[in-house]
């Protein structure tokens, strides 16, 4: 019988936190680290407070968790797709699916998705004192795999540096905006995958013209 009880308390701690993460995520993506409140996320988790700080201490301590877990999650493996790279056909898919998730990111349509997005908007428009640690432990590995890609090819330090940056910049610019600036600008009649798609073959087709003729070095 005390086997069962602990057993039981085990699984209610483990969907308790994970309660309170969804609800964190969901607070801190739509309002950001200043304006959410513990109090509101422990309304959305249907806890109480106490249950909040037995888990993880305090607001500070929660951001940190949920802004880990949704960059980590979509990050990763951004950082590494130039190990896949074997050859142009692979090169040009590793760079496409690159643009392609920070694009997709942005879809208001992807739950996941739209929380990081949120998160990143808020985090660079009112930075938070954990902005330096994310962008070392996120931005920066993204963008370090986009550019470990383009020097496969672009072999010119300052047309490296020109290329990633006007590439972070062009799919930065629909994470930071918000939905309605999404739709005020989308063509009519076509929805956000759609339009994505497009946008990600746009920017990749300007790369893989740019770059037609020179030889990939792995």
């Amino acid at each position: 019988m005390e086997k069962t009880f602990k057993r039981k308390a085990r699984q209610d701690g483990v969907e308790t936190r994970e309660a309170i993460l969804a609800a964190a995520e969901a607070e801190f993506s739509e309002k950001g680290f200043a304006l959410a409140s513990a109090r509101e996320i422990c309304r959305r988790a249907k806890v109480n407070s106490a249950l909040m700080n037995r888990y993880f201490g305090s607001k500070e301590a929660l951001y940190r968790i949920v802004a880990k877990r949704l960059f980590g999650d979509l990050g990763a493996p951004l950082a590494r797709l130039a190990d896949g790279v074997k050859d142009e056909k692979s090169w040009r898919a590793a760079v496409s699916e690159w643009v392609d998730d920070m694009l997709f990111m942005t879809l208001p349509t992807e739950k996941a998705q739209k929380l990081c997005a949120g998160l990143f908007r808020h985090e660079v428009t009112s930075p938070t004192k954990f902005h330096a640690e994310f962008k070392e432990s996120f931005g920066r590995p993204v963008y370090e795999g986009l550019k470990k890609l383009l020097a496969m090819k672009v072999k010119d330090d300052e047309q490296l540096d020109l290329w990633a940056s006007s590439i972070w910049a062009q799919v930065s610019v629909y994470a930071l905006a918000d939905v309605k600036w999404h739709d005020s600008f989308r063509p009519k009649g076509i929805d956000n995958r759609a339009w994505a798609e497009k946008v990600r073959d746009h920017i990749c087709d300007g790369i893989f013209a740019s770059t037609a003729g020179e030889k990939l070095t792995l």
